[in-house]
């Protein structure tokens, strides 16, 4: 994936009596085309943020002229990114923020640039990269700043507890509402064929096979993350009336040579031998994916219900629908699987402060603020969010995303995004054997096979 760097200056006016009272010194896309960078309300600030801290008594909190944001900047991002960033400059009217386009989904990136000591100095943080930084002792603690700017009483009851590292500390924070991974489907595709919305594998099959004969992709996976496939190897787990999914397989509680997950690879093996996933899948990022269902050369994607966003930014919403029920499950059990969701509300990570950064008790207080208005910035975009106090879209929401917020409330279950899972080991044996299986390269009895083997490896069994 390509960097992609939006130098956005902010005009900032921190008022003495905020630094008076400052104490201590110092988180399924890619982007297209050559890397660029975009400025939003550039302003030229009279006095320079460095002048002003050299000399300042010792104690006092450091001010930068400017800082980075890393921070996932694509599709749907976009607009959320932009508006966090104007809510952000009626605060710090004189601050440049440069926003660096996350290129990873895993923390590759940023565990190289730890290692040599570059981090940005806000970052997206996943679950597992934050326990690692943690230990290195890359991240600052968070606790003081989210008590003084009170962020756990503008969000629902609980709702940052699941950011807590084990030390019960935070060092990585986002609000998080409620989120699933989902089928979607293109309705002008589906209707031009005469498809209906399957509720069932029966009725799913049809609608692979109906898609492949007409020429059209039925399944625009975007390959080059792993994450989706083995998604949809949850999905499938679930819709065989196993809820834990993937979930069971690293708390013990399940085990891959349970008849679910079997069942729930040899359905996949079929639909991929009647041409489910396009030939490139592997080759293929978010932002083609989107494009290629959006514009009907493919029928369904999967992805978490974030995409409902991506689909308006792609002027795509009013042909974008969802499967209401799981089209793994056999018919006559379709109520048994009804809303039991593969995906999650939640998960460790979030937005974190370099601490070995020169400026990190200023940027404990800008990620708190970051966080909120970021929810903000979302809700009014259209987004379901954790904010206690309601905000109204600016606009209404598409029709098929706002029966998904109806029907929020009666999720019974869910699992995890793979990035929520802990046990890395665990991970990559998952996404090395869907990806052959999704492939076709594996049988649904190879894949156990081979996870029966690893999973023990990794469980230390």
């Amino acid at each position: 994936m390509k960097k992609k760097m939006i130098a956005v200056t902010l005009s900032l006016f921190m008022a003495a009596s905020m630094l008076a009272g400052c104490g201590g010194s110092e988180k399924t896309e890619e982007t297209k085309g050559e890397d660029s960078s975009k400025n939003v309300g550039t302003e030229e600030s009279e006095e320079s943020g460095t002048e002003e801290t050299e000399g300042a008594d010792e104690g006092e909190m450091k001010v930068p002229e400017e800082i980075t944001v890393y921070t996932y900047y694509a599709d749907a991002s976009v607009p959320i990114v932009d508006k966090t960033v104007e809510k952000i400059k009626e605060i710090y009217p004189e601050l440049t923020i440069n926003i660096e386009h996350r290129t990873d989904s895993d923390g590759s990136v940023l565990k190289t640039r730890a290692a040599v000591g570059e981090l940005p100095d806000i970052f997206e943080s996943t679950g597992q990269l934050t326990d690692i930084l943690r230990e290195s002792g890359d991240l600052a603690v968070l606790d003081d700043v989210v008590e003084e700017k009170g962020l756990e009483d503008k969000l629902l009851d609980g709702n940052l507890d699941i950011k807590k590292s084990e030390d019960g500390h935070y060092y990585a924070i986002e609000q998080t509402g409620p989120e699933a991974c989902l089928m979607y489907y293109n309705t002008e595709v589906f209707d031009k064929l005469g498809l209906k919305e399957p509720k069932n594998y029966d009725e799913f099959k049809v609608v692979v096979q109906t898609l492949a004969e007409n020429d059209i992709i039925p399944l625009a996976l975007f390959g080059q993350q792993k994450w989706p496939g083995l998604q949809m190897y949850d999905m499938a787990v679930v819709g065989e009336g196993q809820p834990m999914g993937l979930v069971g397989l690293e708390d013990g509680s399940t085990s891959i040579t349970d008849p679910e997950y079997l069942a729930a690879a040899q359905k996949i093996e079929e639909l991929v031998s009647l041409g489910l996933i396009g030939k490139g899948a592997l080759n293929t990022n978010a932002s083609q994916a989107f494009e290629l269902v959006g514009t009907g050369q493919a029928g369904m994607l999967i992805n978490g219900s974030w995409f409902f966003n991506d689909a308006i930014a792609g002027g795509w919403a009013d042909h974008i629908d969802y499967f209401e029920y799981n089209p793994f499950t056999d018919a006559g059990k379709e109520e048994e699987t009804h809303w039991h969701m593969s995906g999650g509300t939640g998960s460790m990570g979030g937005y974190a402060v370099n601490a070995k950064g020169e400026y990190a008790e200023f940027c404990k207080q800008v990620v708190v603020d970051w966080v909120e208005q970021r929810a903000i910035a979302s809700a009014e975009l259209g987004s379901i969010t954790a904010l206690k106090e309601p905000v109204d879209p600016t606009e209404p929401r598409p029709e098929s995303y706002q029966d998904f917020a109806d029907h929020v409330a009666d999720i019974k279950s869910t699992t995890k995004f793979e990035w929520a899972l802990n046990n890395q080991e665990l991970i990559v044996a998952l996404e090395d054997t869907s990806e052959l299986l999704n492939t076709g390269s594996y049988t649904a009895e190879d894949f156990i096979e081979e996870l029966d083997v690893r999973i023990a490896e990794a469980l230390g069994e």
